[in-house]
């Protein structure tokens, strides 16, 4: 098979980071969601800088020249990066000073306007400056460190003919915006702005020559190696540390400089020419995060999750009463997440409760779930928590919270080293009528009470004896037990899962020969693996109907003749970020459906616990196809062909299937 028809893993990634760019144009959105859609993707972009091209710099350093899949070299790779970077990084500039900038004027939101100094001149007196500290570059002092995406002036100063050279680091502990109401106008200064406009006021009886702003991304994708620590708390305390004083992977000026200040920021942080970025234009967009006005008209409309009918009465009957008949199926943030937390309040203070087991990917502060666990054993409950340490940029706080439960009286594990635990799932054991009950709740997202409200995810409870089995089997596994099991209802990676998926398409593959109809449909994050990828151009030779909704990056070339003709992808970016794994397999009619936490990548089937349960209940079964093609229907999504992403539909007044699961949830289950 011609290794040209796999599409490049990080080429495809900022594919679709322009498609959340472009949502900043779309007429649907209000004024300051699209802001956030700017700011959204110039945070991607830093984290991909960060984890991605970092990699690839250190395979290019260690001498690795291995193409991909896609036949591109990590040197080719960071080569097409840059290029397409800049292109993004110049639209994106475009966009928020020609199209949004001045949308925002015509609503009285002003944004680093010139000729309000005054306004902000006490600002930076009493805010700013006491806690500036210009650093002077010489023989005496060293180069201040400077921490990743901080924002830096570089300052040529003179005094008496001579030449002088300063950095002047905006601290972090600053807000990176001042708001001033003026006139019935929301005026915004960025803070860097402010000392811009007082530059002299910091450098005083010297003569400012040239400044420009630049900010450093640093390398995050650092190793964590097993012999730094017996002890992967410890390991992973120093990781953080280590991370802090990476190297440099990217800099980023807001202006064209001369080339003597290129060769020095060159020296400076040991870069290559290669690794500067020219934006012309704002390097940090997160003050837009922090940007609020009251008119309505400029968010999206605010809603309220729904609650199943199921639960209606749950004052007056618990969740274990409802759990005797009923499985409880939640599709976030359309149904409300607070019933999770509720189920696990009512856990924690039952007296007939027993146990509680937890996984816990990324938490959020303050969080209630980690709240209740402390409670929990505070009543008596045997608490066990399966904490991941190792959840990119989520390390310090699970850190934290790991001692948190530990100095709570929970039992705490931390997995594996060369294992990140990603399934999400939860175990209450109930002493009934002499018996010990089982209730899991099993989900495609994290305990995590803010994500909940702006990612789509599925959250299953049942009491389903057999699914309680396999997660008790699940948990043992992941606390270092024996990993042998017979596993029904659930397949777990690295051990089960890539195989279950490949044997799923094998049997649509061999039911198409038999002179069936076969039929896949997948929802995922993103797929990118090279055999997955194979197996699903097998399929689609065979005649069997593939739809993929793959919301970031894809392997696959679809519509390609004689090897993808059968296969469809497309991409849904909106309000929310679609997060939930569905898969649907035709099986002769059978329809078999399935949640995961997995996305088809080589990581999640090889480096990560996983999990794949397949749903049963009737009623859920129905709930998911009902997902599955609405989602698929979708006028607003993006469609893969011909290597580019464009628009499914010239329907520009549709408001996509996010918006009829925010109109018709309460109707659909």
């Amino acid at each position: 098979m011609s290794n040209f028809l796999y599409n490049n893993r990080e080429l495809s990634w900022l594919d679709f980071n322009y498609r959340v760019l472009e949502q900043a144009r779309n007429l649907g959105v209000p004024l300051l969601e699209k802001l956030k859609f700017v700011a959204i993707h110039a945070s991607n972009l830093d984290e991909f800088f960060m984890v991605r091209v970092a990699g690839l710099k250190d395979q290019v350093d260690a001498g690795y020249d291995v193409a991909d899949i896609s036949m591109k070299t990590p040197k080719q790779q960071l080569k097409e990066i840059a290029t397409k970077v800049l292109s993004q990084v110049n639209f994106r500039n475009d966009i928020f000073k020609n199209y949004l900038k001045p949308q925002c004027k015509s609503k009285g939101i002003l944004i680093n306007p010139k000729g309000y100094l005054d306004k902000i001149e006490e600002i930076f007196y009493l805010d700013i400056l006491p806690v500036l500290t210009p650093v002077a570059l010489n023989n005496i002092n060293k180069l201040p460190f400077i921490q990743n995406l901080s924002l830096v002036f570089f300052v040529e100063i003179e005094k008496d003919s001579q030449l002088l050279y300063s950095m002047l680091i905006i601290p972090n502990v600053l807000p990176k915006s001042f708001k001033i109401k003026y006139k019935k106008q929301s005026i915004y200064y960025t803070t860097n702005y402010i000392v811009e406009q007082f530059l002299n006021k910091v450098y005083t009886n010297y003569n400012i020559k040239r400044y420009f702003l630049f900010r450093l991304t640093r390398n995050a994708d650092l190793p964590i190696h097993q012999e730094l620590s017996e002890d992967l708390l410890e390991a992973i305390e120093h990781y953080l540390d280590l991370r802090k004083k990476s190297n440099v992977v990217r800099l980023e000026i807001d202006r064209e400089i001369d080339k003597f200040f290129i060769d020095k920021m060159i020296g400076y942080f040991d870069i290559e020419p290669s690794d500067i970025y020219i934006t012309n234009g704002p390097i940090d967009y997160s003050f837009i995060f922090s940007m609020k006005e009251t008119k309505k008209s400029l968010y999206f409309e605010t809603f309220k999750p729904v609650v199943p009918s199921c639960l209606q009465n749950i004052k007056k009957f618990s969740f274990f009463d409802v759990l005797k008949s009923n499985d409880i199926f939640l599709f976030r943030p359309y149904h409300d997440f607070k019933l999770v937390i509720k189920f696990l309040e009512e856990a924690v203070y039952d007296k007939n409760v027993l146990s509680i087991k937890i996984t816990l990917y990324r938490t959020n502060d303050d969080s209630k779930i980690i709240e209740l666990l402390e409670e929990a054993v505070k009543n008596g409950k045997h608490v066990s928590v399966v904490i991941e340490l190792k959840a990119r940029f989520d390390e310090g706080k699970n850190v934290e919270g790991a001692k948190r439960l530990e100095n709570a009286g929970c039992i705490v594990t931390y997995g594996f080293l060369d294992l990140k635990i990603h399934a999400k799932c939860m175990l209450v054991v109930r002493k009934e009528s002499d018996q010990l009950v089982r209730y899991t709740h099993i989900s495609t997202g994290n305990y995590n009470e803010q994500t909940a409200l702006i990612y789509t995810d599925i959250d299953y409870i049942t009491k389903d004896d057999l699914t309680g089995q396999e997660i008790v089997n699940l948990f043992n596994y992941m606390m270092g037990y024996s990993d042998i099991y017979d596993w029904q209802r659930i397949s777990i990676s690295p051990k089960t899962l890539r195989s279950s998926i490949i044997d799923l398409i094998d049997n649509e593959i061999q039911n198409v020969k038999k002179g069936s109809k076969g039929h896949i449909i997948a929802k995922l994050n993103s797929l990118y693996d090279k055999q997955i990828s194979d197996k699903l151009y097998e399929a689609s030779l065979a005649g069997v109907k593939i739809d993929l909704l793959v919301r970031g990056l894809c392997s696959i070339v679809p519509k390609v003749k004689n090897l993808s003709e059968n296969i469809t992808v497309k991409s849904i970016v909106g309000r929310f970020l679609e997060h939930a794994r569905i898969l649907y397999f035709y099986d002769n009619g059978k329809e078999r459906l399935f949640v995961s936490t997995a996305d088809w990548m080589v990581r999640n089937f090889d480096k990560r616990i996983e999990i794949l349960y397949e749903i049963n209940n009737p009623h859920a079964k129905k709930f998911l196809k009902t997902i599955l093609k609405v989602s698929f229907n979708d006028k607003t999504a993006w469609e893969l062909a011909n290597y580019t992403y464009k628009k499914a539909s010239k329907d520009n007044k549709s408001l996509g299937s996010q918006y009829f699961f925010l109109k018709n949830i309460s109707r659909m289950i």
